[in-house]
């Protein structure tokens, strides 16, 4: 189903507006092809003229995720995170802890054990969240190189 539809659809059947804000927010979402803040969503925004508010920007990434369109992480200290859902596909994070990057990864081996402990324990497993912290190699690099 196309996203705008799936969008759409859940608004009215919550019995929430179709409005251009939410509409302009839900497009510029989609061009999105990394994690983002809601912050920055709302400066990129700015920076291309279109005035939303931030309680706005807010408030339609919650509707956003309540619908299964986007994702949202808690990089602990770091905050709050959103990523685009809409070809779902179950992945891992490593945060550097130095300059904030965040690596997606995938391991076979990971959801074998998921999938191994559902069955175990009877369980329906509907979504699940790694974080790894540590230092990036270019922040490694940057560390042997300045000698700290």
């Amino acid at each position: 189903m196309e996203v705008t539809k799936v969008f759409f659809e859940y608004l009215r059947n919550n019995d929430l507006k179709i409005t251009p804000e939410r509409i302009t927010i839900l497009n510029e979402v989609l061009k999105i092809d990394k994690h983002f803040e809601a912050n920055t969503l709302f400066l990129h925004l700015l920076t291309d003229n279109i005035k939303i508010s931030r309680a706005t920007i807010y408030r339609t990434l919650e509707l956003l995720v309540d619908c299964g369109l986007v994702k949202k992480i808690h990089f602990g200290k770091t905050g709050w995170f959103y990523e685009p859902n809409i070809e779902p596909k179950s992945h891992d994070h490593f945060l550097c802890t130095n300059c904030g990057k965040i690596i997606e990864f995938y391991d076979n081996e990971l959801n074998l054990i998921h999938k191994k402990f559902a069955d175990e324990n009877k369980l329906i497993v509907n979504d699940y969240s790694h974080q790894l912290y540590g230092k990036c190699s270019e922040c490694m690099t940057e560390k042997i190189e300045s000698g700290n």
